[in-house]
């Protein structure tokens, strides 16, 4: 069964009843827009609302599932039956699981965009909390944090042993633990260079 199909076939009968999309989604108790969706082949009506647009528009399920009138003279094979109803559930199962993905997608969205505010704000409020902002300030004039200059123009420390203990030592009596990126960008060049 085609959506297109189907879709066509209830714009037809829509049309046909002199109905608007609107009068034919209020007497469904649904939106127009999903009216429109039918009608364009975006979607498939839920098999649930097979049977209320089928006796809205005198017509019978199995034409709908068709997409056609059928001729009253017609049958219909039972293999042929069950095969319409097969897809129509198939079809319907698969926009339910695509409203779920579309659905986990958004609140999956929501979620981390919420997260990501409240750690800005809490960043935020930290940076301005007089109790939490503190400024590391390091003894440069300690031997420990004496720098020269590799063979590639890196800056390293002379002594990268001491200059480690130095530094925790400053954090320690400063309370902290963060802030020293540059010396420990140097005391990583030192160690390496010191272990080629």
């Amino acid at each position: 069964m085609e959506k297109e199909k189907m879709g066509e076939f209830i714009l037809a009968l829509r049309k046909e009843h002199g109905m608007t999309q609107k009068e034919m989604a209020d007497a469904l108790g649904l939106t127009d827009k999903a009216i429109s969706k039918w009608e364009r082949g975006l979607s498939y009506p839920d098999i649930s609302m097979l049977e209320p647009i089928a006796v809205l528009f005198e017509v019978s399920v199995m034409e709908l599932l068709k997409g056609e009138r059928i001729e009253p003279d017609t049958t219909i094979s039972m293999q042929d039956a069950q095969k319409m109803i097969d897809e129509s559930i198939s079809l319907s199962d698969d926009e339910i699981t695509q409203k779920h993905k579309k659905n986990k997608g958004i609140i999956l969205t929501l979620c981390v965009v919420t997260m990501f505010l409240i750690s800005l704000i809490l960043n935020v409020r930290n940076i301005m909390s007089d109790e939490t902002y503190k400024e590391v300030t390091l003894d440069r004039a300690s031997v420990a944090y004496e720098i020269t200059v590799n063979e590639v123009g890196e800056e390293m420390f002379v002594n990268p042993d001491a200059a480690l203990e130095q530094i925790i030592e400053d954090l320690e009596e400063q309370g902290l633990q963060e802030g020293l990126t540059d010396y420990l960008h140097i005391l990583q060049n030192s160690i390496e260079e010191e272990n080629e």
